[in-house]
C-alpha cells in the first residue's frame, strides 16, 4: 500500500516532508546516540559502575535490543509521528499513551539539554575565559535555526557529524593500543577492565547500566521521522537494529581500551571530562584537542537530532489534541516543519543547562527513556499477540516481555532523586489529564477515541 494513503488510514493527511531514506534515518540514529557518547559519559559510568563501563553497556545493549525491536515491530504497524505515545496510544490505551507521551516530553527535553552540558563543560574546560553559560548558547541558537529549515537541512549536516566523530573514534582506538602494546599499561590488556572481583557490586553495575541506557536513547528517534521518510515501516525497524548494533560495537570498544588505560575509577577526579585526560595520555595534547572538538561538535550533532524527535513528538500530541493544537501542530509554511514546538524545545533545553549537572541530567533522562520503552513493549504484546491474536510467540510476547522487565529492573535502580523528580512529573501528567477531561468535553473525546483503520 501507498504510503501516503497509509497515513490517510490512520485519520492524518501528508503535511510534513518525506525526502529521508534507510541511510539517513541509520545516520539519524547513530548520531543522536553519538559515537563519541561513550568518551563523554565514559567518567560517570566509570565512577558509577566502579570499574564496569563495559559490563554496564553489554547489559544496556541486551536490554535496549529487546526494546528496539518491539520498536521496529510497532513502526510497521503505525509509520506514523509520534512515536511512543501514538504506539501506545493506539495499541493498548488512549490515556496510557498520553502519559508515556507525558513522560517521553521529559526524555527529549533533557537528551539536548545533557548534551549542551557535556559539550560546554568539554569547551570550557579548552576556553575557560568563556563561561558555561555562553557556550550553551553557541550551541542552542545554531541547532534550533537548523532545524526550523527542514529535516532535509538536518539530515546534511548529520552526515557530516556522523563523518567527523567516527574519526575521532578511529584516532582514540588506534592510539589507545598503540599506549597499551608499547608497555604504557603495566598490566596491559586484561580482563579486568571487562570484570573486577575486588570492586564489583551488583547494584553499581545497575546505576552504570541506567546511565549507559542514555547513550541508546536515540533509536526510538528514528521512529518519530516515519511520516517524513519514503521506505516501508520494515526497513525503519531495520534502521533501529542497524544503529543500535553499531553504536555497541563502539560503546564497548572504547570503553574497554579506556578502562584498561584508567583501571581505578577512584582516581577520576572530574567524572564530567575525564576523557579529556585520556586522550591527553594516550595521544597527547592533539588528541586531547582533536577529541574536545570533536565532543563538541557531536554535542551540536545530538543535540539537533534531539531537538528534531522531541518537536515530533510534540507535533503528534498537538495534532490528536491532547496538548494545545494551534501551537504544537502548526507547521512553518515554508519549511514544513513543526516550528512552535522546535522553539519550546529550544527554550526549555537551554533554561535547564544553565542551572542542571550532567549526572542530575542523565538519571532524569533515563527515567523517561526507559518509561517510554516499557510502554512500546507493552504495546506490542497487546497490539500483537491479544487484539490480532498473532502466535508469535517468541516476538510478540516473549522478546517484549524481556524486554519490558528489564526496562523496568533499570528503572527502579535508578537513584532515589531520579524516581521522584520522574514520578512527580509522572504526576503532573496525570493531574493535566484529569483536570483537562473534567473540564473540557471536546479535550475528553479526545483523549478517549482514536479514529483509525488497521492499515493493511
Amino acid at each position: 500500500m501507498d504510503n501516503d494513503i497509509k497515513l490517510e488510514s490512520f485519520g492524518y493527511k501528508q503535511e510534513l516532508k518525506k525526502v529521508l531514506g534507510l541511510k539517513d534515518l541509520v545516520i539519524f540514529g547513530i548520531v543522536f546516540m553519538g559515537p563519541v557518547s561513550v568518551m563523554t559519559l565514559f567518567g560517570i559510568m566509570h565512577v558509577t559502575s566502579k570499574g564496569h563501563s563495559v559490563l554496564a553497556y553489554i547489559i544496556a545493549f541486551v536490554a535496549m535490543l529487546f526494546t528496539a525491536y518491539s520498536y521496529g515491530e510497532m513502526v510497521t504497524a503505525f509509520p506514523i509521528a509520534g512515536s511512543t505515545y501514538s504506539y501506545t496510544q493506539r495499541a493498548v490505551n488512549p490515556k496510557l499513551g498520553f502519559i508515556s507521551g507525558w513522560v517521553m516530553i521529559l526524555d527529549y527535553v533533557l537528551i539536548p539539554m545533557l548534551l549542551y552540558l557535556i559539550s560546554s563543560s568539554f569547551a570550557n574546560a579548552m576556553i575557560s575565559q568563556i563561561p558555561i553559560w555562553a557556550w550553551v548558547l553557541m550551541y542552542a541558537i545554531p541547532i534550533t535555526i537548523i532545524n526550523l529549515m527542514g529535516i532535509e537541512v538536518a539530515a546534511k549536516a548529520n552526515f557530516i557529524i556522523a563523518a567527523v566523530m567516527f574519526a575521532a573514534v578511529i584516532a582514540f582506538v588506534v592510539l589507545a593500543l598503540k599506549y597499551i602494546i608499547t608497555g604504557h599499561v603495566s598490566s596491559g590488556i586484561s580482563i579486568e577492565a571487562l570484570y573486577n572481583k575486588d570492586t564489583f557490586a551488583f547494584k553499581s553495575l545497575v546505576g552504570g547500566s541506567a546511565i549507559a541506557v542514555v547513550s541508546y536513547l536515540g533509536f526510538d528517534a528514528i521512529s518519530t521521522l516515519s511520516e517524513e521518510t519514503d521506505i516501508g515501516g520494515r526497513k525503519i525497524g531495520l534502521a533501529i537494529m542497524l544503529a543500535c548494533l553499531i553504536q555497541t560495537f563502539i560503546y564497548v570498544i572504547v570503553a574497554f581500551l579506556a578502562t584498561v588505560i584508567v583501571p581505578d575509577y577512584t582516581k577520576v577526579v572530574n567524572p564530567d571530562t575525564a576523557f579529556f585526560g585520556i586522550a591527553l595520555k594516550v595521544g597527547g595534547s592533539f588528541l586531547q584537542i582533536f577529541i574536545s572538538i570533536v565532543i563538541m561538535i557531536a554535542g551540536v550533532g545530538t543535540s539537533l537530532a534531539g531537538q528534531s524527535a522531541a518537536s515530533r513528538l510534540l507535533y503528534g500530541m498537538g495534532r490528536d489534541k491532547v496538548i494545545p493544537e494551534k501551537i504544537f501542530s502548526y507547521l512553518h509554511p515554508k519549511f514544513k516543519t513543526p516550528c512552535n514546538s522546535i522553539l519550546f524545545m529550544s527554550v526549555v533545553g537551554t533554561t535547564g543547562a544553565l542551572f542542571l549537572s550532567v549526572g542530575t541530567v542523565s538519571e532524569l533522562t533515563a527515567f523517561g527513556g526507559l518509561f517510554g520503552f516499557t510502554c512500546v513493549n507493552l504495546s506490542v504484546m497487546v497490539h500483537y499477540y491479544f487484539k490480532n491474536k498473532s502466535r508469535k510467540v517468541i516476538k510478540h510476547l516473549i522478546v517484549p516481555v524481556l524486554g519490558m522487565c528489564v526496562c523496568v529492573y533499570i528503572l527502579l535502580g535508578l537513584s532515589t532523586i531520579s524516581k521522584i523528580v520522574g514520578f512527580t512529573w509522572m504526576g503532573l501528567g496525570i493531574l493535566y489529564l484529569m483536570i483537562r477531561c473534567g473540564l473540557s468535553d471536546e479535550f475528553k473525546n479526545n483523549i478517549s477515541k482514536v479514529i483509525f483503520k488497521e492499515a493493511s
